[in-house]
């Protein structure tokens, strides 16, 4: 029941300004985001090989 007040207290301070939690959080969530497309990218040519080859080996499985 605390939590629940302690969220209506927040919800009800924050109207329409951006205050400095919000601004933090908006940057953790950005950097988050970088972390992740870093990882995707320098994943992704290992990814196309495997899915290639993937293609490659069904489609010399329905040929033979």
């Amino acid at each position: 029941m605390q939590i629940k007040n302690t969220i209506e207290k927040f919800l009800k301070d924050e109207r329409g300004s951006f205050g400095v939690k919000e601004i933090a959080i908006t940057v953790a969530v950005i950097v988050v985001i970088g972390f992740a497309i870093t990882g995707i990218q320098s994943n992704m040519p290992s990814w196309i090989t495997q899915i290639w080859n993937l293609f490659i080996q069904q489609i010399q499985g329905l040929i033979s």
